[in-house]
């Protein structure tokens, strides 16, 4: 007769795809342009910021004046980061190799939830602190309503000649924008946008406070639209050589996976005060 002493230790089923997110709308995640960019940044002047164009009559005699040059837009940068995840295996024995791939796993499963929340509210404590890049927002004021919410947030785009915007919300936000038929979905490319086509955002690392830190309430939360989100992203996820993290005296073994960003947007951000539960259209 055969006996059982416990439950067989088997693989873990397949991880889930990642939430719909930042990453499906953002151009990138791209590779750091070069190495020493991980380190110091990255800074460019983007194309797409500045309306540059306007209008004459084509007149005879000939119209007077003089065309208006406009200048370059104002450069954008991104300060680099780093997202971390850890894995502390202890009771059950995995190899060396597979401890590393489940740490690997957890990072890519959420490091997308730690880059929004960098970019919405920032981060502060013992390693360091980041404001995020939403805190010089434009206030555009109180919306008593979802549909309010989005008509000042694709109005602000429009009247910023902003080419590529997006409009970002918490998860909760959803059901209110979508029972009230502001948003299209495609499932096979995993967007959502409003009916015009501005892609929206629904992190699950946004924290839905005010440009200025204004807390969620019961009733109210914030808003954004932003012109292009950009991210670079280490290629290589870094793990330390398991060996090394081994504790030999209680056979503990603690890994860190982390990889490296960088986060910049163009031509501005809009923030909009938005009330969850009206009882209007």
């Amino acid at each position: 007769m055969t006996t059982f002493n416990g439950p067989v230790v088997i693989d873990p089923p397949a991880p889930p795809p990642r939430p719909p997110g930042l990453f499906d709308v953002a151009l990138g995640p791209m590779p750091f342009p070069q190495g020493q960019a991980q380190v110091a940044g990255v800074l460019y002047v983007p194309d797409a910021c500045v309306d540059g164009t306007f209008l004459y009559a084509i007149n005879c005699p000939a119209v007077s004046g003089t065309k208006v040059f406009t200048g370059v837009e104002t450069p954008v940068s991104g300060a680099p980061f780093a997202v971390v995840s850890t894995y502390t295996c202890g009771s059950v024995g995995f190899s060396f190799a597979e401890a590393a791939q489940r740490t690997r796993t957890r990072l890519t499963l959420h490091e997308q939830r730690a880059v929004e929340a960098r970019f919405w509210q920032g981060f502060g404590g013992g390693f360091g602190t980041m404001p995020g890049l939403l805190s010089g927002a434009t206030n555009l004021g109180v919306a008593g309503c979802a549909t309010e919410a989005i008509e000042m947030l694709e109005q602000a785009l429009a009247n910023a000649s902003v080419v590529g915007g997006i409009i970002h919300a918490r998860p909760g936000m959803s059901p209110y924008l979508a029972g009230r038929g502001h948003l299209l979905t495609s499932l096979s490319s995993r967007k959502i946008t409003t009916v015009i086509g501005t892609p929206v955002v629904f992190g699950q690392g946004y924290a839905g406070t005010g440009p200025a830190g204004e807390a969620v309430t019961t009733d109210d939360e914030y808003m954004y639209a932003t012109g292009r989100v950009l991210l670079w992203q280490d290629p290589e996820i870094f793990v330390p050589p398991a060996g090394q993290v081994l504790n030999r005296q209680t056979n503990q073994l603690s890994l860190v996976a982390e990889r490296v960003y960088a986060v910049a947007v163009e031509c501005g951000a809009w923030t909009v005060k938005v009330t969850r539960n009206c009882t209007t259209a």
